[in-house]
């Protein structure tokens, strides 16, 4: 049975470069170089008191986003592109009027977000939802929302 992999490629002097121009190409960038799509992470109010305020807490393994407070009808929102060798996660903690959530907001490792492009999280008087876009603008929705939880940590 015969290689797939043309013969040329298979010598080191040319392997070794190839493969560092092609790691190099798809490794994340925080100037935006890599062919590597960005992901969006939305987390969107949509409580029903108009005078709510949001607490939002979102970070990574190596990135602390800061806490954040939004207000009804609006949204905070961060991207990023998913590290192409290491594992991506996002986790966020969301409180308000003596309550508060927990949950991954991305992880790389999940199937289910090999093609998603934007993440939104609604956040809703019973749970947060979560609704998924991929780079065509289909949208699915997660049908396991994450309930509040009385009190605050």
């Amino acid at each position: 049975m015969a290689s797939t992999i043309p013969s040329f490629l298979m010598k080191p002097i040319v392997f070794l470069p190839v493969l560092i121009i092609l790691l190099v190409l798809l490794q994340p960038s925080k100037a935006g170089l890599s062919f590597w799509p960005y992901h969006h992470v939305h987390i969107v109010n949509e409580l029903s008191d108009p005078k709510a305020v949001l607490l939002v807490h979102c970070k990574s393994k190596d990135d602390d986003l800061g806490v954040h407070y939004v207000t009804v009808d609006n949204e905070y929102t961060w991207r990023f592109k998913p590290d192409v060798i290491k594992e991506t996660m996002f986790w966020c903690y969301l409180a308000y009027n003596n309550r508060h959530v927990a949950f991954e907001a991305y992880n790389k490792a999940d199937p289910q977000r090999e093609f998603e492009f934007h993440s939104f999280w609604n956040v809703t008087d019973e749970a947060v939802y979560q609704e998924s876009r991929n780079e065509d603008g289909v949208t699915w929705e997660n049908m396991l929302p994450h309930y509040w939880q009385p009190g605050s940590r």
